[in-house]
């Protein structure tokens, strides 16, 4: 084979190759970038308003990234229907997650601390729990 048509066709099996590698890289993990809502922007997203004594468990959960289950015992509900007295929750992360990678935040998970929060929360797809609508969707009540 000539050599340009040797360059052309290694050319063509390397761009689709990191075609593909690309979609595998997009396919593993997710960058989100956050909207800042109020919150009372945060409140009008939620589907899941409540107040709520947390503690964290030894549990993690799948969803575009490995997250630490809080265990949440409802104590006040001021939006929508819980569908338990307890339920689980994760915090959304702030940062680029990987799938089965545990996912960062900048600060820290915001609900590592036991103690009671409102959540503003909406239903995750995977993994069964309940996240934060965005990161940062929870005030710490008992200071």
């Amino acid at each position: 084979m000539p050599w340009g048509k040797t360059a052309l066709v290694t050319g063509l099996v390397l761009a689709i190759g990191s075609g593909i590698a690309g979609c595998t890289t997009i396919a593993s993990g997710q960058c989100v970038d956050w909207v800042t809502l109020s919150p009372a922007e945060q409140e009008r997203t939620a589907s899941l308003v409540v107040d709520a004594e947390l503690r964290s468990t030894d549990r993690t959960v799948e969803a575009l990234g490995r997250y630490r289950v809080h265990e949440a015992r409802i104590t006040d509900v001021r939006k929508g229907h819980a569908p338990a007295d307890r339920i689980d929750v994760i915090a959304t992360s702030d940062q680029c997650t990987t799938n089965w990678q545990p996912v960062e935040y900048v600060d820290g998970d915001p609900l590592t601390e036991p103690g009671t929060y409102r959540l503003y929360l909406t239903k995750e797809q995977a993994g069964g729990a309940w996240r934060l609508v965005v990161p940062g969707a929870a005030e710490r009540l008992d200071r």
